[in-house]
């Protein structure tokens, strides 16, 4: 079986990129305290399709780079069907001369 975390995409801003932010309890093991620890992981998003805030699974893939070497599942088919558009953007026309 295959490893896998579960959290929520805080940032997509770069390229390709997401961090995903995972929150796992802890128990202290002489006081048996429950503790929160939250770890934040880069991810392979491609097309950047995964939104913010969305719940996702990252799963262990090659290394991509430096620090990222896991790829995200989505776990809603809604999320993983986001359409892209293919309409070139227009140029906003300027007039010569105008400050």
């Amino acid at each position: 079986m295959q490893k896998y975390l579960t959290g929520v995409v805080v940032t997509n801003t770069a390229k390709d990129t997401a961090v995903v932010e995972v929150v796992t309890w802890k128990t202290h093991r002489i006081f048996k305290k429950r503790y929160k620890r939250t770890g934040r992981y880069l991810v392979h998003n491609p097309g950047n399709l995964i939104e913010v805030g969305a719940k996702v699974e990252i799963i262990p893939t090659r290394p991509i780079s430096k620090r990222k070497f896991w790829r995200i599942q989505p776990l809603s088919e809604k999320i993983a069907t986001k359409k892209v558009s293919t309409r070139k953007p227009t140029k906003l026309a300027t007039k010569k001369g105008s400050k």
